[in-house]
This record gives C-alpha cells, structure tokens and sequence, in this order.
C-alpha cells in the first residue's frame, strides 16, 4: 500500500489535468491486435492513422476528466474479452433470445463496440456513464455515430428520484459488466453501488455481474488522489466475496461469487507506468451470480 499513500501525500488532486502525473503517457508505443483489429476492421481507420487518431481522441478525453485509464489507454484494452465470463456472455447474446447487458461506467463504450464486432446484437446493449462527453468521444473514436444501435445512457448511479437516469433500467438487466469502477470508491460507497446494480438486475436468480478492478494481496482502504471520494478499498478475492455476501443479506438476495487476482506476471504485463507497480498490487477479476 506504501506506493498509493506516497500518491495521497503528493500534491495531485483529482481533476488536475497536469500531464507530468505518472498515469500519464506522453506516446502510444503500441496497440495491441483486439484493439487495432477493431479501430481498422470495426471502425474503418486506415492502418497508418490508428495511432494519431487514438492519441487525439485521448488528449481529448484527458481534458473532458484525467482518468488514469485514460492517460494510460487502458480503454484500449477491451477489458470485456478476457473475462473468463466473456465466451458464455457472447453465446448468449448470439442466440434467438439474447439478454439484456449493461456495461456500468462504459467510459467510451469500447466494450460495447467489441461486442457488437464479434456477432452481439445492438439492440440488447446498453452503457451507462457519468460524464456524457466520454459517450461523445466514443463516437469519435470509433466513427460509428449513425450506425451503432446500442443504448447509451448519461446517468450518475447515486442520483435517486426524478434525476436518477438509471431508473428506467431497474429491474430488466440480464447481465451487468462494471471495469475499473468499483475501486474507485471506499467499501461502504462500494457497497452502495453494488446494491444499486442489484435493483438494475432482473429479480430472479441467473443474473450476472462480472468484470474487473484493480485489486492488492493487501486488502485495504487509503486515501487516493484520483477519485473525487479521497479514497478507495481495493480487494482479494476473500474481501471481495465478504462485501457481496453483506450486500446479499441487505436485499435479500444470494449470490455465487467467484473473485481472483491476477498473478504477477499477468499484472506486470503492459503495465508501463510508474504507479500501480508495488508488490501487492494485482488485478482482481470477478463474476457474482444471483442464486436465491
């Protein structure tokens, strides 16, 4: 936990746009073959001009917030397909009668854009973010604003009442995908987004929340800089199933809940910025499904 509390006591502060951060960086190396596939194939950008076109979309991004996914292109990563859930989600979606998903703080919907890719129906995909520019920028990005049939909702998943956007989901989502959210938060705002993404799933069992976040062999709460709470729990497997199962008894539900970090060696892999990197850190994947 040393390297986030050196963070903590630093002079960044969420929303600073101050690009000497650590989580910032200044070029794009490489794109790995998902995410060029997708940009050429998907997208229709000419080879030699994926790199500037992603590094200006980015730069964009960076000013709208600077998100550490963001300055360090993890949205390039398209998180969805190496889920372990993501073969099972896709031969759902692909049949006659496809659920309804939801991806949870999409960011750019570049998920969705690789569901979509890979045979999924538009028309059952919906994503949900706080700030409606970066819904703006995935159209950009991805130069599908008048062909993508998927949902996209701007909506702040701790408004309630008559603000709360999210509503008019309550209760018909098949499958919820939430990456690099959960983290962001301390556990009692954790568990308040997770009892929230209850009410958005069907009530019945067979739902699915699945996805990933940044997670340590450590589990822990320390003040962090990049969030506007000033703080975040990140998990192990153990922590992580505890929370669910409190989340369970406070709405009377029950789930099966599968978490596990990463190993090293897979978390190192690509991490090329110079925070994140103490030895405790790892990436923490999960699935939670509703039995009872």
């Amino acid at each position: 936990m040393a390297e986030f509390k050196d963070l903590a006591a630093t002079d960044f502060k969420v929303g600073d746009r101050n690009k000497d951060v650590p989580w910032y960086l200044h070029d794009l190396e490489a794109i790995g073959p998902t995410a060029r596939e997708l940009l050429e194939k998907y997208s229709k950008i000419l080879a030699d001009g994926v790199v500037a076109h992603v590094l200006k979309i980015r730069d964009l991004a960076w000013q709208i917030f600077p998100y550490p996914c963001i300055g360090q292109f993890r949205f390039l990563d398209l998180s969805i397909a190496q889920q372990p859930f993501y073969p099972r989600l896709l031969s759902r979606l692909t049949s006659p009668s496809p659920p309804t998903f939801l991806d949870l703080g999409c960011c750019f919907g570049q998920d969705i854009r690789k569901l979509v890719h890979d045979g999924a129906p538009a028309a059952a995909l919906s994503g949900a973010e706080l700030r409606g520019a970066f819904l703006d920028m995935g159209y950009e990005l991805f130069r599908d604003r008048e062909t993508l049939g998927a949902r996209f909702i701007e909506a702040d998943v701790f408004a309630e009442g008559e603000a709360d956007a999210l509503a008019r989901l309550d209760g018909t989502v098949d499958v919820v995908y939430t990456a690099s959210f959960l983290h962001l938060f301390g556990l009692a705002t954790q568990i308040r987004v997770a009892k929230r993404i209850v009410r958005l799933l069907r009530d019945e069992a067979g739902v699915v929340c699945f996805g990933r976040q940044v997670g340590t062999l450590k589990p822990d709460e320390d003040a962090h800089p990049t969030n506007e709470e000033g703080k975040m729990f990140r998990h192990d497997g153990q922590t992580f199933r505890r929370m669910w199962e409190q989340v369970g008894r406070e709405t009377g539900t029950e789930w099966r809940v599968w978490a596990e970090l990463e190993t090293w060696e897979e978390w190192k892999k690509g991490r090329t910025a110079g925070w994140g990197n103490d030895e405790y850190t790892r990436r923490l994947r999960f699935e939670v499904e509703r039995v009872k």
